[in-house]
């Protein structure tokens, strides 16, 4: 591990929970040489946001983005699985204004920058468990244009069999399962390294991409859902809109599987 990322680590999980240690200047400086922390970015309005968001998906490969979820399944590389969720969500927010201040209740923009946005957060989040945001429009921007800045990867074999093992894995569950008792089941059998956090990123990027969607809830490119529509039936489930509506009775989703991995279901 980089001695950049180790310090990002450091400032901000202690003892195996959050915590925030303020580096030193050399630290600092050290760590954003190697493109692991950031100076604070400018502030920006709603539609600056997204018209940068938009450039910057115009320079990406859908292949490219699915080839890295696929290639951080067997090598843990969390980095490059982020970019599926903000790839998707981003590519699913339609035109929309917003005036004034504070947050779009649309598109969940927040009113960042200068001092009170930290890029390192995002990018330990993102090193940590694959992001966590990946709806919110700042961190999605933030995250493709770290993308970018990534080498291109192939899966190998070995990630497609655990992308396999994974969804097949649902159908060992009753069909009124819901997310929680497929994370259970998938840390459980160990059917790729990680732990349960990464699970939970892992699977909500799959609902945020349409993979786990259903009628009930499509996902966010077959029908953009504001920020008050996406909260679930029950108030302990923490997971992402549309995953946290999602039934194992729901299964895959066949066609967003082709979309998002230019496959058939069928065949993987």
């Amino acid at each position: 591990m980089d001695k950049g990322l180790k310090l990002l680590f450091t400032i901000y999980w202690n003892s195996g929970m959050w915590g925030y240690q303020e580096p030193t200047s050399e630290d600092f400086e050290q760590a954003k040489r190697e493109g692991y922390m950031f100076d604070p970015p400018p502030v920006r309005t709603h539609d600056e946001t997204l018209d940068l968001l938009h450039r910057v998906l115009e320079q990406i490969s859908p292949s490219d983005v699915a080839n890295a979820f696929l290639f951080s399944l067997s090598t843990r590389k969390l980095q490059f699985r982020s970019a599926l969720g903000s790839y998707y969500y981003a590519m699913a927010i339609p035109h929309h204004g917003h005036e004034g201040h504070g947050t779009c209740y649309f598109c969940d923009w927040i009113e960042l920058g200068g001092e009170h946005s930290d890029y390192n957060v995002f990018n330990f989040e993102r090193y940590k468990w694959g992001g966590v945001r990946h709806t919110s429009p700042e961190y999605a921007l933030f995250d493709l244009e770290q993308f970018l800045l990534l080498p291109k990867v192939t899966p190998s074999p070995e990630d497609w069999n655990i992308l396999k093992s994974i969804l097949h894995a649902m159908n060992e569950l009753p069909a009124g399962k819901k997310v929680g008792a497929y994370r259970e089941l998938i840390t459980k059998k160990k059917l790729l390294k990680s732990n349960k956090s990464e699970v939970e990123v892992l699977l909500n990027i799959l609902g945020i991409s349409g993979i786990l969607s259903g009628k009930e809830a499509p996902c966010y490119c077959d029908a953009f859902v504001d920020v008050w529509q996406r909260s679930p039936q029950e108030h302990t489930n923490d997971y992402e809109y549309p995953v946290n509506w999602w039934h194992v009775s729901d299964g895959v989703n066949e066609e967003r599987f082709l979309k998002v991995f230019g496959i058939n279901y069928g065949d993987l």
